[in-house]
């Protein structure tokens, strides 16, 4: 059966989009031959990723050749701007657009708003799109601000998973750049000589495999913001060179003779101590003073865990919103069971584990005993805030903690801990523990 050609894909205009993505994607849509016969999970994922940055940029033209689409609540007021500075290709909605990342960027011409503690209500996102009512967060908030008043070089430090690229982000989109175009560039990711050919181009020749010039990104970026990711991994070599085209503000393709200027704006991030590798003679000290004009340090969620029922909040908001599932809510127990874990992948591994949850949660509402084991053993490892453990053996606050995050539900608290029911009531008589210890007031025991 012949396809309607309203409904055909038009291959070459998508090759053309990944090939202004920059990175891996411009790098396969070059080698037309792999997209015939994509087999390796990676290219797979990498085209989806690149998909997804394409669908995100807002258009008023067709999505290749095909009919533009409207969504439900595309029709609200404001036109958002293009979330990664491609030119529009699909109508979004407004309040369900994400960019493919685990931290928020919000549309600039949404209503802001804040979380209020004393309401129990979790507002969305603040101004600059970036959840957090810490104080730290209050100065990333503030720095951003500031950054995005001017083109100056931004180091944005902070472990992964903390929302580094997010914080670009916003300072590009809230800044007189914003019109043009975003790039991001994962130093570790790739080769030194690929990643010089990545960021200066090459022209025909310069080595084997070269048939044709190709521009970097420097250059593709000009006017615009280059986000140059896990800088510290970057090798002396491209230091060198990344250095005299961040002061002379031009550079020479791979086999190039002839110099090109650019005006882009610099801003890199890391998860190492730039100190250290500078004491280590691993990293240049002049290319850390140039790049390292506005710092802004993210915390770690373990430093900020009051945000955490405002991220969990958000997270359910958006898997709603695109799943067309009942909003799910996570017990009380169960967001202090959230707030009591390390979190060693930060925001990243919390938007994983609220997913987690609502998949298998056969109720509206998430207790800590749905939890992923490597948080709930935190009951019997460590002591919540209100248990301090003194003259207390673990058992004995092994079964409070159980009691406590499962709200004095007995069957749960002996299901977590692996008893029956009736073993359960012995050792609590055995302790002296309450029957309705853990229960919240008017609650009736179980």
């Amino acid at each position: 059966m012949p396809i309607d050609p309203l409904n055909k894909l038009n291959l070459d205009n998508w090759l053309h989009d990944l090939r202004r993505l920059g990175g891996q994607a411009r790098t396969l849509s070059e080698h037309h031959d792999g997209l015939k016969n994509l087999m390796e999970l990676a290219d797979l994922q990498m085209l989806e990723e690149a998909t997804k940055r394409i669908i995100v940029s807002l258009s008023r033209r067709s999505l290749y050749e095909l009919p533009p689409t409207r969504f439900e609540g595309a029709s609200r007021a404001g036109n958002p701007r293009p979330a990664v500075g491609l030119e529009p290709a699909l109508i979004l909605p407004i309040s369900g657009t994400q960019v493919p990342d685990y931290a928020v960027i919000s549309r600039q011409n949404e209503q802001a708003s804040s979380y209020s503690p004393e309401s129990g209500l979790i507002d969305q996102v603040g101004a600059d799109g970036i959840i957090g009512s810490t104080e730290s967060m209050r100065r990333v908030h503030h720095l951003i601000e500031k950054a995005a008043a001017c083109s100056l070089p931004v180091l944005i430090q902070g472990e992964s998973g903390t929302g580094k690229e997010l914080v670009a982000r916003a300072i590009h989109q809230n800044s007189g750049r914003h019109t043009q175009r975003f790039f991001s560039e994962n130093c570790s990711a790739i080769s030194e000589s690929l990643l010089e050919s990545e960021l200066f181009g090459h022209v025909r020749g310069a080595f084997t495999g070269a048939d044709r010039d190709r521009k970097g990104i420097l250059e593709l970026a000009h006017g615009g913001t280059l986000f140059l990711d896990e800088i510290g991994d970057m090798s002396m070599r491209m230091q060198s060179k990344l250095l005299r085209a961040l002061q002379e503000r031009e550079f020479r393709p791979v086999g190039g003779k002839e110099t090109i200027r650019v005006d882009v704006r610099i801003i890199s991030a890391t998860n190492r101590s730039l100190q250290s590798l500078m004491k280590d003679g691993s990293f240049r000290d002049d290319l850390f003073y140039r790049i390292n004009v506005i710092a802004v340090d993210l915390s770690p969620l373990r430093d900020r865990r009051e945000d955490i029922p405002a991220l969990v909040d958000h997270f359910l908001d958006r898997i709603a919103k695109e799943t067309a599932l009942p909003r799910r809510e996570f017990s009380c127990g169960a967001l202090e069971l959230l707030a009591e874990y390390e979190w060693p992948g930060n925001i990243r591994e919390l938007e994983n584990v609220v997913q987690r949850a609502v998949a298998l949660s056969e109720t509206e509402r998430i207790d800590a005993t749905e939890l992923p084991d490597r948080i709930r053993h935190v009951m019997i490892t460590e002591d919540l805030r209100e248990y301090s453990g003194a003259g207390k053996g673990g058992e004995q606050l092994m079964i409070e903690k159980a009691l406590h995050n499962s709200e004095g539900d007995k069957t749960q608290a002996s299901r977590f801990i692996g008893w029956s029911r009736p073993k359960l009531y012995r050792r609590m008589r055995h302790f002296g523990i309450p029957i309705q210890f853990g229960r919240r007031p008017g609650k009736t025991p179980t």
